[in-house]
C-alpha cells in the first residue's frame, strides 16, 4: 500500500477512535492529513472504503507479523504463544478504535466489508487448526474443529476484558495459560473418548472449498512475480518451490529445503512465513 494511502488510514484511525465514525468528516481526515478533499477522494471513494481499508491494513500488519513468527526456526507451542501475543498486542494498540466501533456500531453493512470479515473469520479457523494440528499430531485429528472453536472462544474471552472492561494482564503470560487450556481440553476427549460436536462435514459446509484454494493462489501469484524480478540461485529456488507448492501431494522435505534457501535473506520472511502457515511446515 502507498505511503500516501497509509498516511490517510493512520490519521483517520485517530480521528475515529476520538470522535466517531459517524461524526467525523471526510474534511476534517483531508486537513488532518494536510491534502485537500479531493485528493482524499483521489484515494478512497467513500468513508466506507476507508474503513474497510484501515481493517485491511491492520489485519495485514497482523498477519504479517504472525508470518515472520512462523518462519522462525521454533517449535509448534512456542510460534503458537508468540503468534497469539503479536496479535493480542496489535488489536490492543487499537483498543479505542475498536470500543467506538461497539458503542456506534460503525461498520457499515455493505457487501465489501461483509465478505471482508467473512474472509477473516475463516482465516482465523484455518490458522487455530493448523497451529494446534502442529502442536498436538494425530492425537486430535478426529477433534480439530472442536477445539479449534473452544481456543478462539476463549481468546474472544480475554479479549473482552482487556478492550471493553479495561483488564491488564501480562499478554505473554495469558497467551501461555491459553494453550495450557488447550491441553486439559485435549487430554479430556482423548481420556474419554468423548465424540465432538463440531465435525468436519460441519465446517466444510461452512468454510466453502474455494477458500483453501484463494489462499494457495495468492501465494503462487507472489511468487510468480518474484520469479520474474529474480535471477541466479534464488530464481532456481523459488522456481522449483513453485512447481512443489502446486502439486497434488506436495513433499513438504522439499518445501522446507527451498524456504531455508530463502529465508537466508530476510526480504524473504513475509512470504516464507506465508506458505510455513499453509502448509504447516
Amino acid at each position: 500500500m502507498e505511503d500516501k494511502k497509509i498516511k490517510i488510514i493512520e490519521q483517520a484511525i485517530k480521528l475515529f477512535a476520538q470522535k466517531g465514525f459517524s461524526t467525523t468528516s471526510v474534511q476534517e481526515i483531508a486537513n488532518e492529513c494536510s491534502i485537500s478533499k479531493g485528493a482524499f477522494y483521489l484515494h478512497f471513494k467513500s468513508k466506507d472504503e476507508l474503513l474497510l481499508s484501515i481493517f485491511t491494513h491492520y489485519s495485514q500488519e497482523i498477519e504479517k507479523k504472525t508470518d515472520e513468527i512462523q518462519s522462525m526456526d521454533l517449535d509448534p507451542r512456542t510460534k503458537f504463544v508468540r503468534q497469539l501475543t503479536v496479535t493480542y498486542q496489535e488489536v490492543i494498540k487499537h483498543r479505542d478504535f475498536i470500543i467506538m466501533q461497539i458503542r456506534e456500531q460503525a461498520i457499515p453493512f455493505n457487501e465489501d466489508i461483509e465478505s471482508f470479515v467473512q474472509k477473516m473469520r475463516f482465516h482465523s479457523y484455518l490458522f487455530y487448526k493448523r497451529s494446534l494440528l502442529s502442536i498436538y499430531g494425530k492425537k486430535v485429528d478426529h477433534v480439530i474443529w472442536e477445539v479449534t472453536l473452544l481456543m478462539q472462544g476463549m481468546f474472544k474471552a480475554y479479549m473482552d476484558l482487556i478492550i471493553i472492561e479495561g483488564v491488564k494482564f501480562d499478554i505473554e503470560e495469558l497467551c501461555k495459560s491459553i494453550l495450557k487450556r488447550a491441553d486439559f481440553i485435549v487430554d479430556g476427549f482423548d481420556r474419554t473418548g468423548d465424540h465432538p460436536v463440531i465435525t468436519d462435514q460441519l465446517m466444510n459446509e461452512i468454510i466453502p472449498g474455494d477458500f483453501y484454494y484463494n489462499q494457495l493462489d495468492t501465494i503462487v501469484s507472489t511468487l510468480e512475480e518474484m520469479v520474474e524480478k529474480s535471477e541466479g540461485d534464488i530464481k532456481v529456488t523459488i522456481t522449483v518451490l513453485l512447481e512443489e507448492i502446486q502439486k497434488s501431494t506436495p513433499r513438504p522435505a522439499v518445501i522446507k529445503g527451498m524456504l531455508s534457501n530463502l529465508e537466508e535473506d530476510d526480504s524473504f520472511k513475509g512470504i516464507t512465513g506465508q506458505i510455513r502457515t499453509f502448509f504447516q511446515i
